[in-house]
Parts: structure tokens; C-alpha cells; sequence
């Protein structure tokens, strides 16, 4: 699914303050990854966390029933694991969709940090915050939205996070289900309406984006 973007977004790291971004270089440690290779996984115990320099990770959840649910997709300059870090156990899975570079933070040179810096602590705290915020948003919608409206936000995100400038989104109708929430057969039929209406182009593992504004517009609405 890696994808050169259309412009380089700014990264978490180069906006965290100096003390923070300067903690964080001194303790991480480099780690590459391989395609498909899974870096962690649901339940396993969490002793790090870790900066994505180069590639795309998959955030992922199985449900009761052992289906995988999407919850997102890290890009160059993201950090993530650090709810697991704090918690002591991974509440996701991760996997590399391509070959990806990163750096591991571990807890205990964290926490060293933070006594070092109590302030680095607040910050973290932020950072969590946002993280769970970020996740009730996403639960909220898979419960309460119809799903063109969510298969809309979706698909208008990971525009955001894999598009390329004429609107290629490298990914799988499967991959855009599990990421909706919705079976593969419905995400299909919603895609053939939009295809037919003009608002996307459908190719083998890639969904091209012709009508933004269309798509938009429907990812505003939260009635059926």
C-alpha cells in the first residue's frame, strides 16, 4: 500500500518542545521492518513505544469473533504504543504494510526521562489524551453513523494519510471494510453507487478519488 504522497505532512516529532523531542532522541533505538511482519500484537505485554520514520503501520483490533478491525494506519513521523506502554499491555496489533523504519522508546529510558523532566510527563499525558480521543471518535462512528457516511470519513482519511496527487488511494476494498467496519459486500455495493455517480474510480487494490466535495458533503451527514 506504500504510496508517495502528494506533500510531506509535518511530523510529531518536529513539533513536540525541545525537552520532549530531545528525551525521545536520546532513548530511541532503530528497528526495521520487513512487509507484513507484525511488530506487536493484541494482549502481548508492551515495553516500548516507537516513532515511525520511513513507511505505513496498520493499527488493528480483533473482535470476539476473530474479525480484524482497522483502527489506523501510522505514517512517516507518527508515534504510537504508548497507551499499551503506560498500560503494560497492547490494546491493538501492529503490522507493517511495506518495509518501515522506526525507533523504539523503551519504558524504562521513558520513565528515567520523566523523573529527569517531570514536565515530560503532562506532556504525554496530552499526547494520550488525544490518542483516546481519537479512538472513541472512530468507535462512535462504526456504532452510530450509517455506513456511507463512515465508509465516506474513511475513505477521505486515508486520502489524507496514503493519496497520491491524483487522488490514487492504494487500498483494497477488503482493507477499506475492515477499516469501516462493514462486511466487504456492502463497502462493494456502496463503492459501485459512487463509481457510477462519478464520485470514484475502482481498480484492482486501489480506489481513485474523482468528486471530493461529493464525498464530503456525505461525510458531514450523520443522518440515515
Amino acid at each position: 500500500m506504500a504510496v508517495m504522497r502528494a506533500e510531506p505532512r509535518p511530523s510529531i516529532i518536529s513539533e513536540a518542545t525541545p525537552a520532549l523531542r530531545a528525551a525521545i532522541e536520546r532513548a530511541a533505538v532503530p528497528v526495521t521492518l520487513e512487509p507484513g511482519t507484525v511488530l506487536f500484537s493484541q494482549d502481548d505485554a508492551a515495553d516500548a513505544l516507537y516513532i515511525l520514520d520511513e513507511g505505513e503501520i496498520e493499527i488493528s483490533v480483533l473482535s470476539a469473533g476473530g474479525r480484524k478491525l482497522g483502527l489506523e494506519i501510522m505514517t512517516e513521523g507518527e508515534i504510537f504504543g504508548e497507551i499499551g506502554l503506560f498500560a503494560g499491555r497492547r490494546t491493538a496489533s501492529a503490522t507493517a504494510i511495506g518495509q518501515a523504519r522506526l525507533r523504539a522508546v523503551r519504558r524504562a529510558d521513558l520513565l528515567a526521562a520523566i523523573h529527569t523532566d517531570p514536565d515530560l510527563a503532562l506532556q504525554f499525558i496530552d499526547l494520550l489524551c488525544e490518542r483516546l480521543r481519537l479512538i472513541s471518535e472512530k468507535l462512535e462512528d462504526r456504532w452510530f453513523l450509517p455506513l456511507p457516511t463512515r465508509l465516506a470519513r474513511r475513505l477521505l482519511h486515508l486520502a489524507e494519510k496514503l493519496g497520491a496527487a491524483d487522488g490514487r488511494i492504494p487500498v483494497s476494498q477488503t482493507d477499506l471494510a475492515d477499516f469501516a467496519g462493514a462486511t466487504r459486500e456492502s463497502v462493494a455495493r456502496a463503492l459501485a453507487v459512487w463509481r457510477d455517480q462519478g464520485w470514484v474510480k475502482l481498480s484492482r487494490g486501489a480506489i481513485r478519488i474523482l468528486n471530493k466535495d461529493a464525498l464530503e458533503a456525505l461525510a458531514a451527514t450523520e443522518d440515515e
